[in-house]
């Protein structure tokens, strides 16, 4: 069964609702570590092509200038028109046996063992509205957990909605309890931590060098090349150039073999740590914000 809310009343339910250059902020904070590491790779794609094509980088500073700004100005555009798009989407939740589906959501298939909670309060403001927002977990063992809310009309639609969650449960499909609350409650939702995403991003980008030269070092050393049955990317005078470097750098194959595998591993494993520590980072929600036990009753 499907349940619909208008548009006009996403101003319940949607924190970026009005769209302020506060809102902007908190909404571009969180990407910024990936937004910089991105901005950099790409100047550095650019910068090693004009390198191995002998081209002077200062003569060439214009072109690396709008590398560097082409995503700065790009993605918070796209995310702009994403956001006020959704301030004029309808919002919809549909129950079925297998999974619930929320429209528009990040992630809108949702099992039914992953929600934790269902959340009725009233709209403070306006009478005979109710918000539901749908606790549900994301990645490993639950530890990302995330918040959906609609509102729904009263009572019509909410007791419609309250059967629907007593037949899936009569199913064993829905064991989440529903919670009323007696007022208004802040998200209880844990969020990425803006030092989780610096060290998440840093992970990224140390992965990215590291692992390729860490493979390359260990994969076995070919005493024949056909040049001209190549595949790859680079072009033979581009190769060339290549093998002058290393051979001015390295005295033997063997040599430069030890560095990619030193260097290329050294990276790889800060790499790893950095980037498996920030996905373990999220920020709790404070205690002072949490719903009270006076003012919420378990239904089920």
């Amino acid at each position: 069964m499907q349940f619909e809310q208008p548009a006009e009343l996403n101003r319940y339910v949607d924190p970026t609702i009005p769209l302020t250059w506060a809102v902007r902020w908190r909404l571009t904070k969180p990407s910024l570590p990936m937004l910089i590491c991105c901005l950099v790779l790409l100047v550095e794609q650019v910068a090693f092509r004009l390198w191995l094509n002998d081209r002077s980088l200062t003569s060439e500073f214009p072109l690396l200038l709008t590398c560097a700004l082409f995503p700065i100005f790009f993605i918070p555009l796209v995310v702009e028109a994403q956001v006020r798009l959704a301030h004029q989407t309808k919002r919809r939740i549909t129950l079925d046996a297998k999974r619930v589906l929320i429209s528009p959501g990040k992630s809108n298939r949702i099992t039914w063992k992953q929600i934790s909670a269902w959340r009725f309060q009233p709209v403070p403001t306006v009478a005979g509205l109710t918000k539901l927002t749908v606790e549900y977990a994301l990645g490993v063992k639950g530890k990302i957990r995330r918040e959906w809310s609609m509102i729904l009309r009263q009572p019509d639609q909410e007791h419609a909605f309250l059967s629907e969650l007593d037949y899936f449960r009569q199913k064993e499909s829905n064991s989440a309890p529903v919670v009323r609350l007696a007022e208004g409650a802040a998200s209880t939702a844990a969020n990425r931590s803006f030092r989780g995403m610096v060290a998440f991003a840093l992970g990224f980008y140390l992965l990215l060098h590291g692992l390729p030269l860490f493979l390359v070092g260990l994969a076995p050393p070919t005493r024949h090349h056909d040049e001209s049955s190549s595949t790859s990317r680079f072009s033979a005078t581009e190769r060339a150039k290549l093998k002058r470097t290393v051979a001015q750098h390295f005295s033997s194959p063997e040599q430069f073999r030890v560095f990619l595998l030193v260097v290329g591993g050294g990276l790889t494993g800060l790499g790893a740590v950095f980037y498996f520590w920030g996905l373990s980072f999220t920020k709790k929600p404070d205690a002072a914000t949490a719903p009270k036990d006076s003012a919420a009753k378990a239904l089920g």
